[in-house]
């Protein structure tokens, strides 16, 4: 049996649902720079879908 532990990022934009990680990241900033997600003020952390669509 293995176990492995990795950052979520999930999407604070409205009612979007949407959650990405990375294989090789080993903390949430990793996965913001290893992905195209972005991250605002007070921590929210939006989607490229979120962000193409002007929920910032």
């Amino acid at each position: 049996m293995t176990a492995a532990s990795y950052p979520v990022i999930r999407c604070d934009g409205p009612d979007c649902h949407a959650e990405t990680s990375h294989a090789q990241a080993t903390t949430s900033t990793e996965v913001r720079l290893w992905t195209d997600w972005h991250q605002r003020p007070r921590g929210r952390d939006i989607c490229p879908d979120c962000w193409k669509a002007g929920h910032r």
